[in-house]
């Protein structure tokens, strides 16, 4: 039997270690699926949107540090994975999506082929780094390997891959393919030097760690380095798992917390690892501006002191810099004691102070939670009240990998990113979900139900969207748009081969969790917030 275009790319995926890809068959892309098939060795996970896909590719690369493959039609289906590739591009995720395209012979031609889309390489050039399109079968495997070896070159990004339908049916031979193994970014030993120099200078040094520690593998040098330093270190929200969060020099995710900002404002130096900075709302981020002597470590050179103004930058692989820092430092130099005391002091307070503003139902949902989910478990979130107010900082995550939210905050990537995450690692898998969000891909039930994933869907249901709400009262003294009615999510997941039950205090709420732990596959729980005592939103400053 010849080999194919098709075959390569089939052959391909195998060779780089990708063993699940997900996709939406078409006439466009049959001949992947099917060498997929033939050569047996990925699974391909049939989504029912091509946007979900992309999504659960993306919490498959972040739950595994693999890289996430979502393979779709030419024209509508490609067009519908851009809002996942989005996302990914925030997030520095490795995400690749293969496509189809009209035949070579009718490409650019305006002649109407069917899923003809002449702009589809500039579409997917504005939310990937990288992508390629052959317009002969030779330049296919050169093609593939750039954009994935791009991929993950320096800061992970997502990349695409176009290959026209009669290119996929053509014959070639086969193809050597990209190993992984790409340029490290080593740390110049100079600049290593004046980072010790400084970092034993400082009496009083905290350390912010983002989601480039992840990415890198990085938290076992963290932690070392933490240590070391007897510094606080405090991460971004997709820098948590960095740092064991009961380890006792972790603060956890809360350096956009005012309060917990005036706690370490007498810090005389920051050191700052794989973090963006993002601003977030209102712009808020850009003014906390790093206390001390600031150090920003960053694979990225582009993102070293784009926010604050680096009094001192490196640009390197987070592993490599931080072992080098280690390896340089003397054995004893301690950080002020006061100085500590006054920033677990500060955490203690904050932390105390988010938790009453949950009230005591979803404080206990949140610690029963936490108990029953094992310390490999997947905590994924939506951007919803749940997550703003006790999911992204205050439930406890003890492993790098285990935490996956919308980098972008962008509403409805929630369950995708749970489907992926839990087909990559086939770990318990918690999603918490408004229930606005959650109509965005509620459709994504029926892959978790046909594939039998080990998942278990919160829907935090009070009829629309809850944080809109709050922001239109804050901004305007009056809501509009943000009701959409409630629904009984226990329904569409029967109708969709999935078990669920709908609870209304705290008890049935543990005895459904319960449930859903002893279930094989997933389990839907719809919680109705009419019934439990109200949380306190916060999550920018109210109006004046």
């Amino acid at each position: 039997m010849s080999f194919t275009g098709a075959d390569l790319i089939a052959h391909g995926l195998d060779a780089m270690g990708v063993d699940t890809v997900f996709g939406i068959v078409s006439i466009h892309n049959m001949p992947i699926m099917d060498a997929i098939n033939r050569l047996g060795k990925t699974q391909i996970v049939d989504v029912r949107h091509e946007q979900s896909g992309t999504h659960a590719a993306d919490g498959y690369a972040r739950a595994t540090g693999k890289m996430g493959v979502m393979i779709a039609s030419t024209g509508p289906g490609t067009s519908n994975t851009v809002t996942g590739l989005y996302e990914a591009q925030y997030a520095s995720s490795p995400v690749l999506v293969i496509t189809g395209q009209a035949e070579t012979a009718f490409y650019g031609k305006g002649q109407s082929y069917v899923h003809e889309a002449e702009n589809q390489v500039p579409m997917l050039a504005s939310v990937c780094r990288r992508v390629e399109s052959p317009r002969h079968i030779g330049q296919l495997a050169q093609c593939f390997n750039t954009v994935v070896q791009d991929m993950f070159t320096g800061r992970p990004a997502p990349g695409a891959l176009e290959i026209p339908i009669d290119l996929q049916y053509a014959e070639v031979e086969p193809a050597s393919y990209f190993s992984g193994a790409v340029a490290q970014f080593q740390p110049e030993e100079k600049i290593v030097a004046k980072f010790v120099e400084r970092l034993v200078a400082a009496k009083r040094r905290v350390i912010v760690a983002g989601g480039g520690v992840v990415a890198a593998d990085a938290s076992a040098q963290l932690t070392a380095l933490a240590e070391a330093l007897d510094a606080p270190v405090l991460t971004t929200v997709d820098g948590r798992g960095s740092i064991p969060e009961n380890h006792p020099l972790c603060v956890g995710n809360y350096y956009g917390s005012a309060g917990m900002y005036q706690g370490i404002l007498e810090a005389d130096l920051t050191l700052a690892i794989g973090t963006k900075f993002a601003v977030g709302v209102d712009g808020q981020g850009a003014k906390f501006t790093p206390p001390g002597d600031f150090l920003h470590i960053d694979i990225d050179p582009n993102m070293i002191g784009r926010v604050h103004t680096a009094d001192l930058g490196m640009c390197a692989d987070a592993k490599l810099a931080l072992s080098a820092i280690s390896a340089a430092l003397p054995d004893d130099i301690p950080n002020d004691g006061q100085f500590n005391d006054k920033v677990w002091s500060t955490r203690d307070g904050v932390q105390g102070a988010m938790r009453k503003r949950l009230g005591p139902d979803y404080a206990e949902m949140m610690d029963y939670m936490r108990d029953v989910l094992p310390e490999d478990g997947l905590w994924v979130r939506d951007s919803t009240i749940a997550a703003y107010n006790f999911g992204n900082q205050q439930f406890p995550i003890y492993r790098p990998r285990t935490s996956i939210n919308p980098s972008s905050g962008a509403i409805g990537p929630g369950l995708p990113f749970a489907v992926g995450a839990a087909v990559g690692t086939g770990a318990r898998t918690f999603c918490l979900h408004g229930d606005g969000g959650f109509m965005f891909h509620a459709t994504e039930l029926a892959t978790a139900a046909q594939y039998q994933l080990p998942l278990t869907v919160i829907v935090m249901n009070d009829s629309g969207y809850g944080v809109l709400r709050w922001l239109q009262d804050n901004k305007f003294g009056r809501i509009n748009e943000t009701d959409l009615g409630k629904m009984d999510f226990t329904k569409i997941a029967d109708g969709m081969g999935m078990p669920g039950e709908r609870v209304a205090n705290v008890a049935e709420f543990k005895q459904a969790l319960n449930t859903s732990l002893k279930t094989t596959g997933p389990y839907l729980i719809d919680v109705d917030m009419e019934h439990f005592a109200p949380m306190e939103i916060s999550i920018m400053p109210k109006k004046k």
